[in-house]
């Protein structure tokens, strides 16, 4: 009876453990990582570039998949340089008004769709814009940071949800999780 009531413990244990470390594994895709850069405004500074895949800041030279960059931009008779996201190459890109960064837990049905066919639309004044400018307080700020922005990664098949949350003085705050 004793070996019984072992063995039957064992096997207790032994599903417990399986149905916590599977609990464990779920979880683990719900974790976002956020991500501070280094000032882009900065006399002399770099752009930050980003590799999603590997969770660091990389060099310009290295597989990146978003950077925050000075561009220039022609107002008028002068060129202002301005702060602004840049997509990388090696990922399809698109964004998502209607749905909360914290529920998302996949690729979006209609995302081959709704990819940008053209990435520069997210840099400064394009239509989708993640840094705008306010000329009245002669502010940057991001534009719509309830926005979700989902990317594809062609390299890895692996998907991100990213929000750009703030900027502030050259700094950008933004999170991302992979799928």
């Amino acid at each position: 009876m004793n070996k019984i009531i072992k063995t039957l413990l064992c096997l207790l244990m032994f599903f417990i453990g399986c149905d916590n470390s599977n609990d464990d594994d779920a979880s683990s895709n719900t974790n976002s990582v956020e991500v501070i850069t280094h000032d882009i405004d900065a006399a002399g500074a770099p752009g930050f570039y980003y590799d999603l895949h590997a969770g660091a800041e990389v060099d310009s030279s290295n597989t990146w998949h978003l950077s925050f960059q000075m561009i220039p931009v022609p107002f008028g008779q002068t060129t202002y340089m301005m702060p602004s996201l840049v997509l990388g190459e090696t990922a399809y890109v698109a964004v998502y008004n209607d749905i909360v960064f914290d529920e998302v837990e996949g690729t979006p049905d209609t995302f081959m769709s709704d990819y940008f066919q053209d990435r520069s639309v997210v840099q400064y004044s394009g239509p989708h814009e993640v840094l705008q400018y306010d000329m009245q307080v002669h502010r940057v700020s991001v534009k719509e940071p309830e926005r979700v922005f989902i990317a594809y990664e062609l390299d890895n098949h692996t998907t991100y949800a990213i929000q750009f949350m703030e900027y502030v003085s050259g700094v950008i705050a933004f999170k991302f999780k992979k799928f």
